[in-house]
């Protein structure tokens, strides 16, 4: 946010017309079903009224409503139904880390935590789980025991790795892992090694194709280069857009912040910036500003930046909320933004929203 003045404009920039990428970071495993094992008869209560074949259907029932809801992304409700399957059975890993993946969401940070480590526990070799802890403890290594945390972090991600040779997300992170230890050399490897596989294997982190199809009519049109548009923000206020280019298409739009709303930003950015990362060829950029992802959860206002976002860009608010968190970054004066990727094949970065200061 430069030298945080508070007269912000916005940019809409898109390679394609695509929606917004899916962070990916934290995948939650949505499995069909969960076979109850023999052994376990459920909670005392229940083995009393039911016999096995009951307490079986029950767990379906709720993990089936769970799932349903977790999909539709009525994290509340996903939430009690993944712990009704928990009061049938309390050791289904998948659970535990589906639930992890909803108090993230919700901003409970150390509950998701917990759960992610109960997750391995019952399951040593759960390689998505040992993932999900790793890109927790990574992106809380700034607060104050960052060495330490990225040790554990590095420990859980080479476990992923250990168990899933070819888990090109782990790949990645480890890149951003090294990165932060200040062994650059080690972490483009690790990019490299992602980008490798992720073209061989064909893996995509974008939105499915259903979600792209379902999106091309409603995409946001820039028209022609220096054509004024009137887009709805999410509260029935309008904004005029101009178009700066067809290809890639990108749209200036004036006044999107208000100093308050830049003053809260600041106020939540500032106290836990560190130096801002790069990805792919490490040594090759020249990057030396400061930032940090501030996630929805924690303020109100991050939750309306993401419904304007939506309404801008005329996309469902369902992508936007399955979108990277909002990141604040600032430079002082002398602070330089050499030329690096902010994406890749696996995870491609299809439209950025971004505000600037002037």
């Amino acid at each position: 946010l430069g030298a945080w003045p508070a007269i912000p404009s916005c940019m809409l920039a898109s390679t394609a017309r695509a929606p917004l990428l899916s962070r990916s970071l934290l995948p939650c495993v949505l499995l069909p079903c969960v076979l109850l094992p023999r052994t376990s008869p459920g909670p005392v209560g229940m083995a009393q009224k039911t016999n096995p074949q009951d307490i079986q259907a029950a767990l379906m029932k709720e993990y089936q409503a769970a799932v349903n809801a977790h999909r539709q992304n009525a994290l509340d409700e996903a939430l009690a139904r993944y712990r009704a399957v928990l009061d049938i059975h309390e050791a289904i890993p998948a659970v535990h880390n589906n639930i992890a993946a909803i108090l993230l969401a919700q901003g409970s940070a150390s509950a998701a935590e917990t759960s992610w480590r109960r997750a391995v526990e019952l399951k040593p070799e759960y390689a998505e789980a040992h993932y999900n802890l790793a890109v927790l403890l990574s992106e809380r290594a700034g607060d104050g025991e960052a060495e330490l945390v990225l040790s554990e972090a590095e420990q859980h991600c080479s476990t992923a790795l250990k168990h899933r040779a070819d888990y090109v997300q782990a790949h990645h992170l480890m890149g951003n892992i090294l990165m932060s230890k200040g062994k650059p050399d080690a972490a483009t490897k690790s990019y490299a090694l992602a980008e490798a596989l992720a073209t061989s294997l064909g893996v995509n982190n974008a939105a499915s194709a259903s979600d792209t199809d379902a999106i091309l009519p409603t995409f946001l049109d820039g028209v022609r280069v220096g054509h004024v548009q009137q887009l709805q923000l999410e509260d029935g206020t309008t904004r005029a857009a101009t178009t700066l280019a067809m290809e890639p298409l990108i749209l200036k739009i004036e006044s999107l912040l208000t100093s308050d709303e830049c003053d809260e930003l600041i106020s939540l950015a500032a106290p836990r910036l560190k130096a801002s990362l790069t990805m792919g060829n490490t040594t090759a950029a020249t990057r030396t500003s400061s930032s940090v992802f501030l996630p929805a959860s924690e303020a109100a206002l991050l939750v309306t930046l993401q419904r304007r976002l939506a309404a801008l860009a005329q996309l469902p608010l369902t992508l936007v909320l399955r979108s990277e968190d909002l990141q604040v970054v600032h430079y002082d004066t002398g602070s330089t933004f050499g030329m690096h990727h902010d994406s890749s094949t696996f995870q491609p970065r299809l439209l950025t929203g971004a505000a600037y200061s002037i």
